[in-house]
């Protein structure tokens, strides 16, 4: 990857420290490292509108299951991957890949609604109760819980919510998306910023609309991450995007989700056997076959 090979180049040309790979303290030090690393580049991916546009891909899903940790953006990897640079300056590229690879992993069965307490743990980790807050998107919700595997983080930083027992969270973008295509899930809010940033005035006001978060409006006075009372109250019940496509639809997606699975773990497996041109023919048979499948549910 290209965060990997930045990394390396970087902790062999321009270390300033050379921390022993043996020793327990390195790998304390670059397991706090990395979690720190990590809440102030997700909480930048919320607050810098350019950022979040890659991110909200994985806020997209309106449900909250192990299958929304897989849901993630093509192109976030090409903006984040800076955040890490700077640890490479003490910290071997082996000791941080396992780290970083750890924090992801924990991060994956967070993804829950169905554990609800850990406990006194609740004051340390990063649970499936902090993370729902984070998903949600009543307005208690917004702009909280950044942490990886850590919650205090948040705690010192003030960013911090609580999971609200008698509030049901509404999960899924503040406007929702409202859409089955995968492709336009990637590039939608990116259109948005486009036209947004070519429809307001001034320079700073532009520069604004890049690097301001995604609430923020033009006007003298106006908070950086928009006004919260702008935010809209959630509607009970909650109604999700549902196209409804019907059992034959559904069992078309299905079939066809198999072939996709089979097709993805062909390329996963000999990737290196059937050469650039065989993978990128069948990457593109993939995507071809999520479009069409996403415009069918959406009835387009």
């Amino acid at each position: 990857s290209v965060e990997l090979v930045c990394y390396a180049y970087l902790y062999n040309n321009f270390r300033l420290l050379s921390l022993p790979w043996g020793s327990p303290w390195t790998w304390y030090l670059c397991f706090l490292g990395v979690d720190f690393t990590y809440y102030w580049l997700h909480r930048a991916s919320h607050e810098v509108n350019i950022i979040w546009a890659a991110h909200q891909v994985h806020h997209s899903s309106e449900d909250y299951n192990l299958s929304t940790a897989l849901r993630q953006s093509v192109t976030q990897n090409f903006s984040t991957f800076l955040f890490w640079l700077p640890m490479s300056v003490a910290v071997p590229p082996s000791v941080f890949l396992v780290h970083h690879q750890f924090n992801t992993l924990y991060q994956f069965w967070i993804h829950t609604e169905v554990v609800r307490s850990v406990g006194p743990l609740e004051y340390i980790l990063n649970t499936p109760s902090h993370h729902r807050v984070h998903h949600g998107r009543n307005p208690y919700c917004i702009d909280k819980n950044y942490g990886g595997t850590l919650i205090i983080w948040d705690r010192l930083f003030g960013t911090f919510q609580a999971e609200r027992e008698k509030e049901k969270i509404a999960y899924g973008l503040v406007h929702p998306l409202a859409s089955w295509n995968p492709i336009w899930t990637q590039v939608s809010h990116y259109a948005h910023i486009w036209n947004t940033f070519w429809a307001t005035p001034g320079l700073n006001n532009k520069l604004s609309v890049l690097f301001k978060g995604p609430g923020w409006t033009p006007g003298p006075g106006h908070p950086r991450l928009g006004n919260p009372d702008d935010l809209p109250e959630i509607e009970y019940p909650i109604v999700k995007y549902d196209s409804s496509p019907g059992l034959i639809k559904t069992l078309y997606f299905v079939l066809h989700g198999l072939v996709f699975m089979i097709a993805y773990q062909n390329i996963v497996v000999n990737s290196t056997v059937l050469g650039p041109v065989r993978v990128w023919a069948v990457v593109l048979f993939m995507l071809l076959t999520l479009t069409s499948l996403g415009a069918t549910f959406d009835n387009t």
